[in-house]
């Protein structure tokens, strides 16, 4: 019945153990190269290999080295001018390594220097900015000098240069490299987020060459228009970013310098170039949240209000990496953990995986026994079953669960009888005077010998009975001595086994006076691995015999 189930159920059972099973890829050279496992994974990778473990070593793999060039910016309270301010074009350039820490999840360090501008073409308020409104200009003890825009009544169109240096550590969450359709992916889309840190200095353009304040007021008066406004703004300012922004605090000087820690989040693609895809091309967004409102040194609205949200570090870049290491494979982002499973099934033969030549219920593919011979049972491996572990399958044991205590001959238990156990005695016996012992004349008493666990001394519960014959023998011959002689297995050292079958013999003299023999009546002997009853024991059965405590009478 058991069989019949067994061939029922294996055709589901196949595919699952195609998958997940140890003996399902046991040749893994195509796909895993041994050079690829480090050290520290080898026996993992060859215990996968001769099918002893389910999941394979993870292989070394490369790491990838990146630069990006881009163009950074700032939302917040003054517009980001993605061309560039009176200065130059907004630049920005990036350098990391990433590293992959599975296949779903990589980790990259980044470290990136940009130059942003912006500028506005509306006035805002400026009597609460220190660096403008001429608190610093008129405060002698202040390292900056200021600019007085208070004093003089001139409104003021804010603009911003932010010089920025950045670093941290990104988690990447790869989107695309596990597919089930094809091998590999050309195209690989990924998410990050990370913490890190952020420095950056803040200048706007507020005076002239020759050091006066920009006068904007004919110029918002005559060009209403921003449309109109902001060929003149440009044509009206010079190259120059000479004065501190606002900043967070009452620092002083004309060069602060703030640090943030930020949080960064962003998406890139990349795409892999060359034959063997060492090469990596991308495009790559990065938001940084500092929580501070002065990336663009204005905080202040028309009016005089706070704004009330924090401004925005962006940098959008173009990247280019390549993947170096020796004795290692593609980044794990770059490579499909499902080509592992899916190369190996290919080159199985599905109707030649299902076949069981010895009909036992378990297919050749994972029988260990594969010529069975019929009606045999067997266990989930296809081995032909030993119930009692005596060494005789079950198909040919006539005790098929006979006990492990005894000897073996021709799959048979070999039993001492109580007439071959009486004529030991008798032989032990010759030259004894019984009448002298005490008690009446006798034969219908034997002293048996007891046995004891693998590396154990205390009394088993069958060996009671045994002890009982002994107790009740030694009352009917009160003059009677008894040597009680221990004995162990050739397991172990020599000096341990004499300890232990001492500790034996010295068991069975104590059990005994518990039952009302006095110690004196005993001499003890042990002679722990020699004089075995099986001088070369290999089975446990055999060991058994060994494992034994006798009693000898004493002439």
């Amino acid at each position: 019945f058991l069989n019949k189930q067994v061939m029922i159920t294996r055709k589901t059972l196949i595919i699952a153990l195609l998958l997940a099973s140890t003996a399902s890829f046991a040749q893994i050279e195509s796909v895993v190269k041994d050079e690829w496992i480090p050290e520290s994974r080898m026996e993992q990778h060859n215990e996968f290999k001769a099918g002893d473990y389910a999941y394979p070593a993870k292989p070394r793999s490369k790491w990838n080295i990146g630069l990006s060039l881009g163009v950074p910016f700032v939302t917040g309270d003054v517009a980001a001018d993605p061309f560039g301010g009176h200065d130059g074009p907004p630049m920005g350039v990036g350098l990391n390594i990433r590293k992959g820490w599975g296949y779903l999840v990589s980790v990259r360090a980044h470290a990136n220097y940009g130059v942003t501008y912006g500028q506005n073409y509306t006035p805002v308020t400026y009597e609460k900015n220190d660096r403008i409104n001429g608190n610093f200009a008129n405060d002698s003890s202040a390292a900056s000098t200021g600019v007085d825009y208070l004093t003089t009544g001139t409104q003021y169109i804010p603009n911003f240069k932010n010089t920025t240096i950045s670093g941290g550590i990104d988690f990447i969450f790869n989107l695309n490299n596990v597919n089930f359709h094809k091998a590999e992916s050309r195209f690989l889309p990924y998410l990050f987020a990370g913490i890190g840190a952020m420095s950056y200095n803040v200048k706007v353009n507020a005076l002239d060459a020759d050091g006066n304040i920009y006068d904007y007021n004919t110029l918002i008066i005559d060009y209403r228009d921003v449309a109109d406004r902001e060929p003149k703004l440009d044509d009206l300012m010079d190259d120059t970013y000479e004065t501190q922004a606002d900043v967070d605090g009452s620092e002083k000087g004309d060069d602060v310098k703030t640090l943030r820690f930020s949080g960064d989040f962003g998406a890139g693609l990349l795409w892999r170039l060359g034959e063997k895809g060492n090469f990596e091309l991308g495009v790559e967004h990065r938001l940084s949240w500092t929580g501070d409102d002065l990336l663009d040194g204005q905080q202040w609205e028309l009016g005089g209000t706070q704004t009330s949200a924090t401004d925005f570090y962006h940098f959008s870049a173009l990247t280019v990496g390549v993947n170096i290491g020796k004795n290692a494979q593609q980044p794990l982002w770059e490579v499909n953990p499902m080509g592992f499973i899916y190369s190996k099934l290919n080159e199985f033969d599905i109707a030649n995986l299902l076949a069981d030549a010895d009909d036992d219920g378990v297919v050749d593919y994972l029988d260990r026994e594969p010529n069975t011979p019929a009606g045999t049972p067997v266990d989930t491996h296809g081995v032909s079953l030993d119930s009692d572990k005596d060494g005789c399958p079950d198909s040919e044991d006539p005790e098929p669960f006979s006990t492990p205590n005894m000897p073996i001959e021709n799959c048979q238990n070999v039993f001492v009888t109580e007439n071959r156990v009486n004529e030991i005695i008798d032989e032990r016996l010759k030259g004894i005077d019984l009448a002298s012992l005490g008690g009446g004349a006798g034969s219908n008493w034997y002293l048996p010998m007891i046995f004891f666990d693998l590396d154990k001394s205390n009394i088993r519960p069958d060996a009671v009975a045994s002890l009982a014959s002994v107790a009740d023998i030694m009352k009917q011959y009160p003059k009677l001595k008894v040597e009680v002689v221990g004995y162990a297995d050739t397991r172990a050292s020599e000096n341990y086994n004499l300890k232990l079958s001492e500790n034996r013999a010295k068991a069975a003299i104590e059990y005994l006076s518990s039952k009302g023999i006095d110690q004196s009546r005993f001499t003890m002997k042990y002679e722990g691995e020699s004089n075995n009853l099986i001088p070369n024991a290999t089975r446990e059965s055999e060991h058994q015999m060994n494992r034994r405590v006798e009693f000898h009478i004493v002439k």
